[in-house]
């Protein structure tokens, strides 16, 4: 089993943001059926440069607490493929009256037995870190032009 964090900064407070998500969400079926949501898996420099692959999920978000508590997100791929599922947390921090760190934290185990945990200790954590990177970034890009529209005047 492999843990990975990865966060990123958001141009928003951290309560809107982590309510624009929950709502965001929670429209598409997340909590009930689940939503489906592409992913977009950037293969290392080195390899491909530029090259991403895309893959749908079930994503799952479900609340551990109270309104400003880490939502518990979990995806599970749709269809064939060497892609592991994820379980983990989407959280906010306060880091000043309008900016927020959101962050992804949690952890996936690599498919395909011995041959499934050698790619990922050569390539495979750094497509997952780069994944969740480039989710956060949708969601920040989400949650910051939401901000804009309803509250900045």
């Amino acid at each position: 089993m492999r843990r990975l964090t990865r966060s990123i900064s958001v141009k928003a407070p951290s309560a809107f943001a982590l309510a624009y998500l929950t709502s965001y969400f929670t429209e598409r079926g997340a909590q009930t059926t689940g939503a489906e949501l592409p992913l977009r898996f950037p293969l290392p420099g080195g390899l491909v440069d530029g090259l991403t692959i895309e893959k749908r999920v079930k994503l799952h978000l479900s609340y551990r607490g109270g309104l400003g508590e880490p939502l518990r997100i979990v995806w599970r791929p749709i269809g064939a493929g060497p892609l592991p599922g994820f379980d983990g947390t989407l959280s906010t921090e306060f880091v000043g009256e309008t900016t927020s760190r959101l962050t992804i934290a949690g952890t996936y185990t690599p498919p395909g037995g011995i041959a499934g945990v050698a790619f990922d200790q050569l390539i495979g954590v750094h497509i997952a870190g780069a994944t969740l990177m480039a989710l956060l970034g949708q969601f920040a890009d989400a949650i910051q032009t939401e901000y804009l529209v309803r509250v900045v005047p």
